[in-house]
């Protein structure tokens, strides 16, 4: 606890500053497909997102909509990932220096349809990666249901996105407490410890997977996971990992910070990864304005990390991560036509 406490200067904002972010947890409002799980959508705009970004020192956002397009099925589920897709390559292509984006999957079409989306998305609208969510129908990332996606991404060497979904079992035992507090944490525990233990992550080993909101619980379980699963074992039909598999299989992960930049929660994942598999997010705009810079003071006032370390997090990590966004920072694009024009697709 006190190695804990000397590492936070809890008095007055560090001298350090973090510029230049990319944020890789951004999503937009759109009329298409389904929407977050909550009663309420926030308001969102174009300008909204480029007037908190320029008010927070962030460069680009990487946007997506995960689970936007997994409740259509078939050919109606193909139709509407394109629709999607169409409307953040629109966006991209009129802001290429502000923005990225992340293909949506038609999770419930057939494999070919949703192979021709992703090559579509990848290929034509040249978008950044994939994002899709920890689990389809309760069927989590690691089943080998989804090994003809993971084949393609990882004969790709994509960037995959995985955002949380409230798992329809646990609806029963929820509390009745908003799903964004604790079962978004459970959640991505579970896809976590799911695809390291089915051999998943190590089979795919190309792919790039970001984990949302600092991994869930996982960097406060991995001890627990490696040492009860030598005790019981992983599960029926599950192969023994050893602690150090384990603990490669975990660190072999990239995490957005969203919501995680306590204390504890940056002393939990400097133990667990590497500095370069950590990136910031701020879920905007699910996440209000206000709840920014706290976030940004944070990782200044962390005496853990050296000067170097807060500029990796802010964008040098992402940019290995997004290597066409990080061109196109560099200086004026010449790509800013090159995505499809997006008919009828109009935003405030």
């Amino acid at each position: 606890m006190s190695n804990l406490k000397n590492n936070y200067n809890q008095s007055t904002p560090s001298a350090r500053r973090m510029t230049d972010i990319i944020d890789v947890h951004s999503h937009i409002i759109t009329n298409l497909g389904s929407q977050a799980p909550t009663d309420k959508l926030p308001a969102w705009s174009i300008e909204q997102s480029l007037s908190i970004m320029d008010a927070n020192g962030i460069s680009a956002s990487v946007l997506s909509l995960p689970d936007s397009a997994s409740h259509a099925k078939g050919r109606e589920a193909c139709q509407l990932a394109r629709r999607i897709n169409e409307q953040l390559a629109d966006i991209v292509s009129k802001h290429p220096t502000r923005f990225g984006a992340m293909a949506t999957l038609p999770a419930l079409a057939a494999t070919d349809g949703l192979l021709e989306e992703m090559a579509y998305a990848l290929d034509t609208l040249k978008l950044d990666g994939v994002a899709t969510t920890t689990s389809t129908d309760d069927i989590y990332l690691g089943d080998t249901r989804y090994d003809p996606w993971l084949e393609e991404m990882n004969r790709r060497g994509v960037t995959l996105f995985v955002h949380p979904v409230p798992a329809k079992a646990s609806r029963s035992v929820d509390l009745g407490i908003d799903v964004s507090l604790l079962e978004f944490m459970f959640d991505t525990t579970r896809m976590l410890t799911n695809i390291i233990f089915s051999g998943a992550k190590k089979r795919f080993s190309k792919i790039k997977i970001i984990s949302t909101h600092g991994g869930g619980t996982i960097p406060y379980l991995m001890t627990r996971i490696e040492t009860l699963e030598q005790v019981f074992g992983p599960g029926k039909g599950r192969a023994c990992l050893s602690p150090s598999e384990i603990r490669e299989g975990l660190a072999s992960f990239y995490y957005d910070l969203t919501a995680a930049t306590s204390p504890a929660q940056l002393f939990a994942l400097q133990q667990m990864v590497p500095l370069s598999h950590l990136m910031m997010g701020f879920d905007n705009p699910f996440m209000p304005g206000w709840t920014f810079p706290p976030a940004i003071q944070d990782m200044q006032r962390w005496n853990g990390f050296s000067d170097t370390d807060v500029c990796s997090i802010a964008h040098r990590n992402a940019e290995s991560l997004y290597p066409a966004l990080a061109e196109r920072l560099k200086g004026p694009t010449q790509g800013a036509g090159s995505y499809l024009p997006v008919l009828g697709a109009h935003f405030e």
